[in-house]
């Protein structure tokens, strides 16, 4: 298994990945994906994505 968590970490701190970081950083930041992010997080909580059901019993 450390041969495993020796690759993760060095796959973690390689160059290529904290550019990566780096770029979603800097695109998470952006006014209109912030909105964006919201809004999914909302919809995928089921705040703010249509109307919540009903609790007003079973219909017959």
């Amino acid at each position: 298994m450390a041969n495993f968590t020796q690759r993760v970490s060095e796959m973690l701190h390689s160059p290529k990945t904290q550019e990566m970081i780096n770029k979603v950083k800097s695109q998470a930041t952006k006014p209109e994906n912030k909105a964006k992010i919201t809004n999914f997080a909302d919809k995928f909580r089921n705040k703010g994505g249509g109307s919540p059901p009903s609790n007003s019993g079973p219909s017959y």
